[in-house]
């Protein structure tokens, strides 16, 4: 986080995780009384109805549940315009809401975005910023310590 902004790979893994598996218990920061001041606290603008939509239609994706092609709805009246400054020329995205940020977002970090290895427990997603891009677990502490044990048992029950 730059100057106190988040980027936009940032805020999408903030929205891809805001449907934790908390004690057990699937919860989701989108829904109920504080679901607005979650946006409003994470930079999203709009109502979380909105959220929830963008946020589960990327999750799809991510998961090989939904093809790419089912965000384009999300892309309509997106364009990219050249502009001349200083530096050169760059391209500016025009008629971007914030669910086309987000599909942009996504397709910036598609093949080291992936949902945690450990499904039955957990509904996290993470960006594998490692050389290898091999991270497997949202955290090593949690996710994965818990199914290297549980792997581990299950070697020791199978060998009796």
């Amino acid at each position: 986080m730059a100057n106190g902004v988040m980027s936009n790979d940032a805020v999408l893994l903030e929205l891809l995780n805001s449907a934790p598996i908390v004690d057990g218990v699937p919860t989701d920061e989108l829904r109920g009384a504080g679901a607005s001041g979650w946006l409003r606290a994470h930079g999203i603008p709009g109502t979380p109805t909105a959220a929830r939509e963008i946020r589960d239609a990327i999750a799809g994706v991510v998961r090989d549940e939904q093809p790419a092609a089912s965000l384009q709805r999300f892309l309509d009246g997106v364009r990219q315009v050249p502009v001349a400054g200083e530096s050169g020329v760059e391209w500016k995205v025009e008629g971007a809401r914030f669910a086309a940020r987000a599909v942009l977002a996504w397709a910036q970090v598609q093949g080291r975005l992936r949902p945690c290895e450990n499904d039955a427990e957990c509904t996290l997603f993470l960006i594998d910023r490692s050389k290898a891009n091999a991270r497997r677990w949202c955290s090593m502490s949690t996710c994965g310590n818990r199914l290297k044990a549980r792997r581990h048992q299950d070697r020791l029950r199978n060998t009796d």
